[in-house]
């Protein structure tokens, strides 16, 4: 950690993260055109993302960076998964992962513009995921913005993902199964001083 006279900027900590589902799978199906966001609800709510939001699944929520608070985001990375009806991942083949990797598109929505980025594919897993098969393989280095042009949230900046699935994406025989999105930014928090305790 280090201290400025203005902001505590916490870096070694894990940056931001969030979950949503997409689905549900009927008849082993998710339609094409179904869409999921992450980082839109507000904690204990599921409107947008399909999951109920808990400090689990999420520490970023309302679409919007807290007030007083600046984020600095260093890189972007995805990890899905098939789960079920009660969110607990199931036993999955690669070609149902694959095939989620390939059809599935997201885009920034960010300070009042949305910015196509294109397929899961294109992102890679997470650090410390062993999720098979990891996005473009295992030997893919997670995605990282330059050092020079970080992207910056400033306090109350919009910030959320939009995941869409562009065709239909055939999942395990269950008609309530659904792929499971979590996203990963690792970044840092710039916390105002005078909102800490003792400060």
């Amino acid at each position: 950690m280090a201290n400025t006279a203005q902001t505590l900027d916490v870096r070694t900590l894990n940056g931001i993260f969030g979950s949503a589902s997409l689905g549900p799978g009927a008849a082993g199906v998710i339609a094409a055109g179904a869409s999921t966001k992450v980082f839109l609800d507000t904690l204990g709510s599921n409107v947008n993302s399909r999951l109920t939001q808990t400090t689990a699944d999420s520490n970023f929520w309302g679409g919007f960076t807290p007030s007083g608070e600046t984020y600095t985001l260093f890189g972007f990375q995805v990890q899905i998964w098939e789960v079920d009806a009660n969110y607990v991942a199931q036993p999955t083949t690669n070609i149902v992962i694959q095939e989620a990797l390939r059809n599935i598109s997201f885009s920034l929505s960010l300070k009042g513009q949305e910015y196509q980025i294109g397929s899961l594919m294109t992102t890679p897993c997470p650090l410390g995921s062993n999720g098979l098969p990891q996005n473009g393989g295992r030997a893919v280095a997670p995605f990282r913005f330059p050092r020079a042009l970080p992207l910056q949230l400033g306090s109350m900046d919009q910030f959320y993902v939009n995941v869409k699935a562009e065709r239909a994406i055939n999942v395990t025989a269950a008609s309530t199964n659904e792929i499971g999105i979590f996203i990963y930014c690792p970044a840092s928090r710039g916390i105002p001083l005078g909102q800490l305790s003792g400060a």
